[in-house]
């Protein structure tokens, strides 16, 4: 069950960007079309000097295909022992969950790393499932499987720096609603919010952005940027795509 809310959770939404990465790192095929005004905006004059084509900000999405698997020998194991993330943000991960268990919040990992293969076949899965319980042709039961199940190949999932946690406490009295944005407002995800930048965390999908990311509002979905990146996107209130677009500019 753990796992099938891992895999679940998505509402997804529709806007367009456009960025590459380096060939030898994770590669996305992106066309979200905000990108592309004609007029660019300035960089802020404290914008990090970071490099939009690095692999901590590489963008996957419902519009960004993931065009390279990370490599599985790539990837570390959490010391849960269940979960696996890219092997480069392993420690930093594990200092946030340990700083967490000192503040009150001891986290419980619902989903981290997934191969294509694996978010192919739960969804899949699902698509087969409304066919026969429900009546729907393929078509209906694919359209409405991805209002709940990211399509494979296009879940942040597969990069290895995402990672979906609860606090205990929730996890243990809300099982039911595991992966509920109503879980934003409990004191567990505000800790996490807050205290995650310091890691190089960010909340991927913030609250009313979902215009800009493609996904409603998950608190409890993480991701990787880097310190530096995260801190910034998060004090600026800014998405990944927005904070890309202003490395971008001129």
């Amino acid at each position: 069950m753990i796992a099938m809310f891992g895999m679940t959770g998505y509402s997804l939404f529709y806007s367009n960007k456009d960025t590459d990465t380096n060939a030898d790192k994770l590669t996305v095929a992106s066309t979200y079309s905000f990108e592309q005004s004609s007029e660019q905006a300035k960089k802020p004059k404290d914008l990090p000097d970071a490099d939009p084509d690095l692999w901590d900000l590489v963008l996957v999405g419902p519009k960004n295909e993931i065009s390279q698997e990370i490599d599985e020998t790539e990837l570390a194991t959490l010391s849960d022992n269940s979960h696996q993330v890219d092997s480069r943000i392993a420690a930093d991960y594990e200092a946030f969950s340990t700083a967490a268990t000192e503040a009150g919040y001891p986290l419980v990992i619902i989903s981290a790393y997934r191969s294509v293969a694996a978010q192919q076949e739960v969804f899949s899965t699902n698509v087969n499932s409304l066919m026969s319980s429900e009546g729907l042709s393929e078509a209906d039961a694919i359209a409405k499987t991805k209002e709940t199940i990211t399509e494979s190949g296009y879940s942040e999932h597969h990069t290895g720096l995402a990672v979906d946690i609860v606090d205990q406490e929730w996890y243990n009295n809300y099982p039911s609603q595991l992966l509920d944005a109503s879980y934003g407002s409990q004191p567990g995800a505000q800790w996490i919010a807050e205290n995650a930048p310091e890691y190089g965390f960010i909340i991927r999908y913030p609250e009313n952005e979902e215009d800009i990311t493609g996904i409603t509002y998950e608190p409890w979905h993480i991701r990787y940027v880097g310190r530096e990146n995260a801190e910034y996107i998060t004090k600026n209130n800014l998405t990944l795509e927005e904070y890309l677009k202003l490395l971008s500019s001129n």
